[in-house]
C-alpha cells in the first residue's frame, strides 16, 4: 500500500481541493487512503456496481454514513455525486477505482482536475 500513498497524500489531498481520498484495486483491496478517509468497504462495492450498472447508481445515488449523495453524472470511467455543496468524484482505470471527496468550500472543477491528473497518470502507466 505504501508506494501508492504519495498519490493520495500529495496529488489528491495535497492539492487542497480534495478532503478525503482512496485508491482501491478492482478486487476491493485498499492501495492507499488518506487519514481522513473513514468510509466503509460497502462504499467501494456500491461504486464498483455503479460503474457496472450506471442506471442503478443514477437512480439511487449513494449513502455513506449519514450523508445521502445524489448522482450528477455517470460515464464508464467517472462518477460524480453531490451532497449539498460537498461532493465525490470516482474514477475507474484498468486496475483501480479512485475516490476523491471534496468539501463544500471547494469548486467541483478543482477536485475533478486533481483526480483527473492522478487518473491520467495511472492510465499512462497501464494501471
Amino acid at each position: 500500500m505504501s508506494s501508492w500513498q504519495p498519490y493520495v497524500d500529495n496529488n489528491l489531498v495535497g492539492s487542497g481541493s480534495v478532503s478525503e481520498a482512496a485508491i482501491y484495486g478492482l478486487d476491493g483491496g485498499v492501495w492507499a487512503k488518506s487519514d481522513s478517509y473513514k468510509h466503509e468497504d460497502e462504499l467501494f462495492n456500491t461504486i464498483k456496481e455503479g460503474f457496472e450498472k450506471e442506471d442503478v447508481i443514477r437512480g439511487n445515488g449513494l449513502r455513506t454514513g449519514k450523508d445521502k449523495y445524489f448522482t450528477l453524472a455517470t460515464s464508464p470511467e467517472e462518477l460524480h455525486f453531490r451532497c449539498g455543496a460537498k461532493g465525490l468524484f470516482c474514477a475507474k482505470t484498468k486496475q483501480t477505482i479512485i475516490f476523491a471527496f471534496y468539501p463544500d468550500t471547494v469548486q467541483p472543477g478543482s477536485a475533478s482536475k486533481a483526480l483527473g491528473a492522478v487518473t491520467d497518470y495511472l492510465k499512462s502507466v497501464d494501471f
